[in-house]
């Protein structure tokens, strides 16, 4: 880390309550959830930029592409994978919540996960929040799936006290797991929240980042206006319901999707 950086991070030792909360692009932003939801988490708080994480060394560029600009036949901007550093604090020195906006590494996760706890050991930070997206076989008319995951068993109970399920699951991992898993290793806590999109909708789904949302702002303890996603929401739903009219088969899609809903409250894979 620059040493702007660290000056900048220093305070946060001297808050009360110090959290992290991060999310990344890519494998695990089904619905880009995770996208809409951090952005919309910095953008509410008003969030300081306070700097970036290392990017080089992390990205397989022929799998994670460059992002370019060109206007007129001219290229105008060259973007690589960004990774992002916010910090928001509460007055009285009550909270302090630094947040990660990333992109998922290729490759080195091992030295990228490190990056991100020697930050968390650097600031006393003891808990992190991590938001994913997931595609589901569910309807996009009922209220969006939130599930969770946990790297001590403890946590079981706080997450059942908000009403909130555990997950079951086994398969690919994303880079959630193993940021869980090292930070295990050095007593951090982590509580991974995933939204669950369904898997017929092919644009970001902002009713399911709205209930991750809601379910982010209770944990945290920090109030959110989410007037701004509500709308967002309901022109979502709007779009889709036309779809649906206009198309027989995702009609019975949906109401298949309704049924298998209501009769089970929902029994979907996971990711983790």
């Amino acid at each position: 880390m620059d040493e702007e950086l660290l000056r900048k991070l220093d305070q946060v030792k001297d808050f009360k309550t110090r959290l992290m909360v991060m999310g990344f692009s890519g494998w695990p932003d089904a619905g880009r959830v995770s996208s809409i939801s951090i952005e919309y988490l910095i953008n509410s708080l008003k969030a300081e930029k306070v700097g970036n994480l290392r990017t080089s060394g992390y990205y397989d560029l022929t799998s994670t592409r460059p992002l370019v600009t060109v206007s007129g036949g001219v290229l105008r901007d060259l973007r690589f994978p960004l990774n992002e550093l916010y910090l928001w604090t509460s007055e009285n020195y009550e909270k302090a919540i630094l947040i990660l906006m990333g992109s998922e590494p290729n490759i080195n996760w091992e030295e990228y996960t490190n990056q991100i706890l020697s930050i968390c050991d650097e600031c006393m930070i003891r808990r992190i929040y991590l938001i994913g997206g997931v595609l589901d076989l569910i309807p996009h008319t009922r209220k969006p799936m939130v599930r969770m995951v946990v790297n001590m068993e403890n946590l079981k109970r706080e997450i059942e006290a908000y009403g909130l399920k555990p997950i079951e699951y086994s398969g690919p991992a994303s880079i959630h797991s193993y940021i869980m898993t090292m930070a295990l290793r050095r007593g951090i806590e982590a509580i991974g929240i995933w939204g669950h999109s369904p898997s017929y909708v092919t644009i970001p789904n902002p009713k399911t980042a709205l209930h991750v949302l809601r379910t982010l702002s209770m944990m945290l303890d920090v109030k959110l206006d989410l007037g701004d996603l509500e709308k967002r929401v309901m022109e979502f739903e709007r779009e889709l319901n036309e779809a649906v009219e206009r198309s027989l088969e995702l009609q019975r899609l949906v109401r298949e999707l309704e049924r298998k809903y209501d009769e089970e409250l929902g029994a979907p894979p996971y990711i983790a």
